[in-house]
């Protein structure tokens, strides 16, 4: 199997002039210093097939490493010169002076390369319309002073590369009436053809072009990837008063044709994420249980590209996501409009598909709404109720201690399984698991990815969060792709054979990492996790080592949401120890579901810590906070506010929030007064302000709800542990962790470390 040591080592061997490779495997040696001492002997190393972080680019040009971009195709063959450029240029290529290239500009300072047939140079095939040549479709840049040097920075045909480092195929339809827009979620903007246009300020126009062009969508949408689908309420109708603008042969001008629509863009989906638009849709014939959900059955369907939903299961759990929630309440809102049910149709929460997140609830609930005087209401299940039935559900067989260990303890030669090893604190653990001398062998146990390999994958955590990426190629790590509440972790029989019985027999630890982070969701849309906990349970419970595997889970203090309801006159830090009251851990479904687990690994025998994890911030070396997180958004859309909120008591992660003012004020170059501080709650009310203009620099008007509760507990707390946060014990972890005891306050200086990574990631 190729790997970069084979690499390497193959080359010491054979001893060439220069090296041509894949740029994961110079990301991966850039971290490794003997590796860079070799490759700096050669005379050229060149690298093609996708992009080199131009971090490890930079460091490996810095310690004499002579990189070259090759650039080529099946049609064209290679053709760049293969020059070592000046060390600040190696992202730059020159072509070869026997072929003829012709530059297409795209009208916003990008340029796509056509190599022309010459006697000298002849493509193998000839695509362009009015000359023998080969439109590459592959976009450049300039040098800025040498007129030779390119440097690619995309395409224009048929891959868009969203914000998100995924890449969506279009559609192989050759009309030239098409253009995608790059946002998480992809629209489309269709001209109409001449004789076929429409007046884009009619709704009844809009929707009925809309229809008439839905069955080529649809067929587009079942080949695509599922990040990928065009939903109705996203298609944009192209003006007449404004056409596209074109290049060359009648060919759109995407990314000028997307600058031009900009605004209109933005309505679209500020209209979207508003909740205030939808389509016209038909409703149900009647408004009776039968209809309605045969109706909801069929939105849905459709909402998921002709997937049937399983009527009696969450909708989270068969692929629903926030935005198909939204597309769906626009169709329940739009559905009741077109009932003249207006007065309801206002009624309608946004929250609606979260709280009743399977067709049997969101029927129940519609019907509700309407007063159809058929429908028997279910008295509501209490939410401790609830909590203690899952439990329940996933502890049956646990009040069976497992067998008695087969072998003695192992402390000297871990085995350990770690799941969620892609995500931020995963990367981390599992760096340290790796450089661990105890630790023989490394299960890294990820959910699947149809696009990206799992190695890549943690490639691109590492390389972010400034860890060393040549650990990622210790003989100790065996990478594991699977659903863990699927059968035997839903690995196949092949992996079952020659994994399995390894973990069965020599398996010792267990780190339970994977979870999903969606604030939004119900308990019941976690159930997989749950069950996926068990699974581990299970495993744990039937190897060699049995009752002496250990079982860490990564819990949080979300699971500790309602310990502040208690009434007592002075109430005690929430105890190191598993709390048998459901009551205490109602609120969100994400909490629910931790302190489920905890509950149901407290019933396993095992030997099980739970880690109630509160904010796991940026550290060293770069302050890699991921720009999702609710921190970086509050930070993003005060700037955008020019206001910060001012939040009572302390924070148990940071030593006081001035810290990440004054390096705001350093990083962006504003003087000290300019975010001033303001209370919570009024800091809540100006985002909300927004809520029917949002823009992509308030993202924390998709958290409002959540920033909300934060400015309510500001308002509870005194102080103590700010935003209403459980205050925690930690004796017991103190007396175990000298980590802990010697944790020293978090500074100004790992503030501005966040701040600069922010800023990097574009924030």
């Amino acid at each position: 199997m190729i790997s970069p040591e084979i690499i390497l080592q193959n080359a010491r061997l054979t001893q060439p002039d220069g090296l041509l490779v894949v740029p994961t495997f110079l990301s991966m040696w850039s971290h490794n210093e003997e590796a860079i001492k070799q490759l700096a002997q050669y005379t050229i190393v060149l690298f093609g097939g996708g992009p080199l972080p131009p971090s490890a680019g930079d460091y490996l040009v810095s310690r004499g490493v002579k990189l070259v971009t090759a650039y080529g195709a099946t049609e064209i063959g290679l053709l760049i010169r293969g020059l070592v450029m000046a060390p600040e240029d190696w992202e730059y290529l020159q072509f070869s002076d026997r072929c003829t290239v012709r530059w297409v500009s795209q009208g916003d300072g990008t340029f796509e390369a056509q190599f022309l047939t010459t006697d000298l140079h002849h493509p193998a095939v000839e695509n362009l319309p009015d000359v023998k040549g080969y439109a590459t479709s592959d976009l450049f840049v300039p040098h800025p002073t040498d007129p030779k040097k390119w440097k690619i920075v995309g395409r224009v045909d048929d891959v868009v590369i969203h914000i998100i480092w995924r890449k969506d195929c279009a559609w192989s339809h050759g009309s030239n009436h098409l253009c995608y827009s790059l946002r998480d979620q992809p629209g489309l903007l269709v001209e109409p053809s001449a004789g076929n246009e429409v007046d884009v300020t009619d709704h009844v126009q809009v929707s009925a072009f809309r229809n008439l062009i839905w069955p080529l969508v649809e067929e587009a949408n079942r080949i695509a990837p599922a990040f990928s689908r065009i939903f109705k309420e996203l298609i944009l109708i192209a003006s007449p008063d404004k056409p596209l603008p074109r290049v060359g042969k009648g060919t759109v001008a995407r990314k000028a044709a997307i600058a031009s629509y900009e605004a209109e863009i933005d309505e679209l989906y500020s209209v979207v994420e508003s909740n205030s638009g939808g389509d016209s849709v038909e409703p149900p014939e009647t408004w009776n249980e039968a209809d309605v959900r045969s109706w909801l059955i069929g939105q849905i369907t459709d909402i998921m590209s002709n997937s049937t939903p399983d009527p009696t299961k969450d909708l989270f759990e068969q692929g629903f996501d926030s935005l198909m929630s939204t597309i769906l309440r626009l169709h329940i809102v739009s559905a009741l409009r077109q009932s003249d049910c207006l007065a309801i149709a206002r009624e309608v929460p946004p929250s609606l598909v979260y709280s009743y997140p399977t067709v049997g609830g969101l029927t129940k609930c519609i019907l509700n709404l309407v007063g159809n005087p058929d429908i028997q209401s279910t008295p509501m299940k209490s939410h401790p109720h609830l909590i203690e039935e899952m439990i329940a559900k996933y502890s049956q067989g646990l009040d069976v201690s497992p067998p008695p260990p087969k072998v003695p303890p192992n402390t000297e030669n871990h085995y350990v399984l770690l799941t969620g090893s892609t995500g931020n604190l995963g990367a981390e653990l599992l760096a340290a698991l790796v450089v661990n001398d105890s630790v023989h062998r490394i299960y890294a146990l990820n959910r699947p990815s149809l696009k990206v390999s799992i190695l890549n994958r943690h490639c691109a955590r590492f390389e972010d969060k400034g860890l060393d990426v040549s650990l990622l190629t210790s003989p100790k790590l065996v990478f594991l792709e699977s659903e863990a509440c699927s059968d035997d972790l839903g690995l196949p029989q092949e992996t079952i054979n020659e994994v399995g019985a390894t973990c069965v027999q020599k398996l010792t630890m267990i780190i339970h990492n994977a979870w999903r982070l969606d604030f939004n969701l119900s308990l019941s849309s976690f159930e997989s996790h749950i069950k996926g906990a068990r699974s581990l349970i299970d495993l744990a419970r039937a190897s060699y080592h049995s009752s002496n595997v250990r079982f860490l889970f990564t819990s949080s203090i979300a699971s500790t949401q309602s310990w502040h309801t208690r009434k007592t006159p002075n109430p005690e830090p929430y105890p190191e120890a598993v709390v048998m009251d459901a009551a205490y851990a109602v609120g969100g479904g994400y909490g629910e579901s931790k302190y489920v687990t905890e509950r149901i690994l407290a019933q396993s025998g095992l030997q099980m810590t739970s880690f109630r994890l509160g904010q796991v911030c940026g550290g060293e070396p770069y302050g890699a906070w991921a720009t999702s997180d609710w921190l970086p958004i509050l930070v993003k859309s005060s700037l955008t506010l020019n206001k910060l909120p001012n939040a009572h008591g302390y924070v148990s992660w940071v030593p006081m929030d001035a810290n990440i003012r004054r390096a705001l004020v350093r990083e962006k170059g504003l003087s000290h007064d300019a975010l001033p501080l303001i209370p919570f709650q009024q800091w809540v009310s100006e985002i909300q302000k927004y809520t029917n203009n949002p823009s992509d620099n308030l993202p924390a008007l998709k958290l409002l709800d959540f920033f909300k509760l934060q400015a309510a507990a500001d308002g509870r707390t005194g102080t103590g542990e700010s935003l209403g946060l459980t205050p925690l014990k930690v004796e017991n972890v103190k007396i175990v962790s000298r980590r802990m005891r010697d944790l020293e306050a978090l500074d100004a200086s790992i503030a501005d470390k966040w701040v600069r990574y922010w800023v990097r990631a574009g924030m």
